[in-house]
């Protein structure tokens, strides 16, 4: 057997196999022999079938299935011990291999097209001027907030006048198409909130009204929701799917929410354990949870900023004919030539940060071990400040914890999780980004616009 790498480009080569009939025959030989102790054939007893039969039935498909484990095999070898860093994986150069004849058992020659990974230099350092963006709550925000806390804690109370945001009971009576009273029809009664409808023509003929009056509603103005159209006629979901009836509408009564006091008994209730006395503590309260639940947003802008910004510092060169090729013949089923040309301007900017991501692995010593991703599932069973439990619990946790480390895909995505924290952590450490703060408003506007 002989091999030879053939430079084709920058970043490309062929390796060549030349495969002679001796690398092969013996090993095609002893599985025909197997083949030839379990054949079956009339006129010949079990395992007694003569070895040229057997050749002549089984040869060509033993002597291909060799072939192809010898070259799977050589490839891998000549890679690894070459230390050769490759794109993707060799793809076979269909033009310079002649058509095999695995009947005639010769010598054969073979070519691979291969890609090398582009070099190039990673350094992390504040010169990659990445900026963080610090989503804070507005005051305005936290006020909002506080304000619908009140609402849904608050009592309800009787007024004289629907204004918005009330709730609005009253009796159904559907009508025929010339506006009389259908006698037969849907006879109900049944409550209307206010906040809920979206059909602004509805809530101005609402407002106003008192107990007694009279206006006309059509069914379908009520929501687009079915579930919330029925509650409003009081009827069941399954009623409401057909009813579009228009309806006389007749308050009986008008229900409004008074918003809780604020005082110390709803601070004890809604930030139980916390010492919260006044409204300037619960807006900075509300502030800080809210800052918190932005961190996630911010932390992916910012990674979303670092991963440009090193694709941009790189610079890589990709070899793209290659690239594409080794896109559409790994993904016959589902991508093409016009596919891949078109899109290939996201395909190579993926391969590109794939291959950043990988050295930053590798030289920042990335690593996510078992017990890691094993303690993230010990997590979703672990009570809060449970940091100390007795051995029994240990136990059960730790066997449900095994349980989940059976599931591939679980233990990936998982895997993948800590991964990403882990590199947004260095990122963090060594770009030393540039601390930005502002409204959500401001950040969803920034986001857009890139």
């Amino acid at each position: 057997m002989n091999i030879e790498l053939q430079k084709t480009g920058d970043l490309t080569a062929t390796i060549k196999i030349e495969l002679l009939k001796v690398d092969y025959e013996e090993k095609v030989n002893k599985v025909l022999r197997d083949y030839q102790k379990k054949a079956q054939m009339p006129g010949f007893r079990p395992g007694k079938v003569p070895f040229s039969l057997t050749k002549k039935m089984y040869g060509q498909a033993a002597t291909a299935d060799e072939i192809n484990r010898i070259l799977s095999d050589t490839l891998d070898n000549y890679i690894r011990d070459n230390n050769l860093k490759i794109l993707g994986n060799p793809l076979a150069n269909t033009e310079k291999t002649q058509m095999v004849d695995f009947a005639s058992e010769g010598d054969y020659s073979f070519y691979f097209d291969i890609a090398q990974t582009p070099e190039f230099e990673i350094v992390l350092s504040p010169e990659l001027k990445v900026t963080y963006q610090n989503i804070m709550a507005t005051d305005k925000m936290a006020g909002d907030y506080l304000t619908d806390i009140r609402q849904r804690q608050g009592n309800p109370v009787d007024v004289e006048s629907v204004e918005k945001n009330d709730l609005v009971k009253g009796d159904f009576v559907e009508l025929k198409d010339d506006g009389t009273v259908n006698e037969e029809g849907l006879k109900t009664s049944g409550s209307i909130n206010i906040s809920l409808l979206k059909n602004d023509d509805l809530v101005t003929k609402l407002t106003g009204l008192k107990s007694g009056e009279t206006i006309i509603i059509e069914a379908e103005n009520l929501s687009d929701n079915n579930e919330e159209k029925a509650v409003m006629l009081g009827v069941t979901p399954e009623e409401a799917t057909n009813v579009n009836s228009k309806f006389n509408f007749t308050v009986t009564g008008i229900s409004r929410i008074t918003p809780a006091e604020l005082n110390e008994a709803f601070f004890d209730k809604i930030f139980p354990g916390e010492e919260i006395k006044t409204e300037e503590d619960a807006l900075e309260r509300i502030k800080k949870e809210a800052n918190q639940s932005f961190v996630g947003e911010s932390d992916r802008k910012f990674l979303n900023d670092a991963i440009e910004a090193l694709i941009e510092k790189a610079n890589i060169i990709l070899p793209d004919e290659f690239v594409k090729r080794w896109l559409v013949e790994t993904n016959p089923d589902k991508l093409t030539a016009e596919d891949v040309e078109r899109d290939y301007e996201g395909y190579s900017r993926s391969l590109r940060w794939q291959l950043i991501e990988n050295k930053l692995i590798a030289d920042e010593n990335i690593e996510v071990t078992e017990d890691e991703v094993k303690d993230v599932f010990r997590s979703y069973f672990r009570r809060p400040g449970s940091e100390v439990m007795d051995e029994e619990m240990k136990n059960r946790i730790d066997g449900i914890a095994d349980s989940f480390m059976k599931n591939k895909e679980e233990v990936g995505r998982v895997r993948n999780q800590l991964f990403d924290k882990k590199l947004l952590d260095v990122l963090k450490n060594k770009l030393q980004p540039a601390q930005e703060n502002l409204s959500y408003d401001e950040f969803v506007k920034l986001a857009s616009t890139k």
